[in-house]
């Protein structure tokens, strides 16, 4: 790794945090060896500890945001922690895939989409607006690499809807993609060339999203989607995810237990010691939060990696 690079990943680090210090977040650091809530990412890309206890390399401390929020009255709060994938089966970056990256992730009580929209539109503006005026004294930035990030600054994002992109990708490419497919790495790119911008992509189906991510109210019930956000960046895809959180307890239930990421988790768990009730009653503790208590928040992770990468205009995500 260059010097130019290991300086240009520093000035990205200090200016996220920089920026949500100033917004008001309370950032902290929490255990990269967790319990089912901090594997619950991606379960099928885990790493397992051979220990006797079930416990696990973290992928995300959402629900750790999440439970510090409501149990302390702490109204935004943010942690950069290393996340763990098994991704492929030598355990080592892919080009698409890092096993082993820094996540920033933030929660923020009293919030809904079209906060978080902003939120992440504001805090990419101002990493983006440092790494320029830096490039400009020091020459931080290739010409081109200079170029094409204010050239994107300048034109900022294009809001659209998962539907949208899917109407998009069938009638102006012919492609063979359905509505509740998720999308993939080259179908991110098509669109970022299609609307010639960075991208948010929102209101994906609820099949392919996360637990824990707010159903869309008074939506067509054959097209049930989650108040989300996918933020495509040209080159690097999906940097940011996040979503407005649900809060009607019953929902988060029906949701949790209906969904393959507890299934996935108790097979682990049976795997494990064969005590696959434990599992239920970890995320017990986390529905507890949520009962007769609907509090409204909403949250996203970022994948320092792949911002460097659109940064740099890399073909491969850049270790982080």
């Amino acid at each position: 790794m260059n010097k130019n690079t290991i300086i240009l990943k520093g000035l990205i680090y200090q200016s996220a945090l920089e920026f949500l210090w100033e917004e008001g977040f309370i950032g902290i650091p929490y255990p990269g060896i967790t319990n089912a809530t901090g594997s619950c990412e991606a379960v099928s890309n885990v790493f397992t500890l051979k220990e006797q206890e079930f416990l696990t390399l973290s992928q995300t401390v959402q629900l750790h945001l999440e439970r510090d929020i409501i149990l302390n009255g702490l109204p935004r709060m943010f942690s950069t922690n290393r996340s763990f994938r098994k991704d492929n089966s030598q355990w080592k970056s892919d080009g698409r895939h890092l096993n082993d990256f820094e996540l920033l992730e933030t929660e923020a009580l009293d919030t809904d989409l079209n906060w978080l929209l902003q939120h992440c539109q504001d805090m990419l503006n101002y990493i983006f607006v440092n790494v320029l005026n830096v490039s400009s004294k020091y020459g931080l930035l290739t010409p081109e690499q200079h170029h094409n990030l204010y050239i994107y600054y300048e034109k900022g994002f294009e809001i659209i809807t998962y539907t949208e992109a899917i109407e998009v990708l069938q009638k102006e490419y012919k492609l063979n993609i359905n509505w509740g497919d998720d999308l993939k790495s080259e179908h991110e790119q098509t669109l970022v060339n299609y609307y010639d911008k960075n991208l948010m992509i929102t209101h994906y189906p609820e099949l392919i999203k996360f637990f824990n991510m707010k159903l869309t109210r008074d939506c067509d019930p054959e097209r049930q989607t989650c108040d989300c956000v996918d933020v495509i960046l040209k080159y690097s895809g999906e940097t940011i995810g996040g979503s407005e959180r649900e809060y009607d307890y019953d929902i988060l239930r029906k949701r949790l237990y209906e969904g393959t990421m507890i299934k996935q988790l108790r097979l682990l768990k049976t795997e494990h010691d064969n005590k696959p009730e434990e599992i239920d009653t970890v995320f017990e503790q986390y529905l507890d939060l949520f009962k007769n208590n609907p509090q409204k928040r909403s949250g996203m992770g970022l994948g320092f990696g792949r911002l460097a990468q659109f940064i740099l205009g890399s073909k491969d995500i850049v270790p982080f």
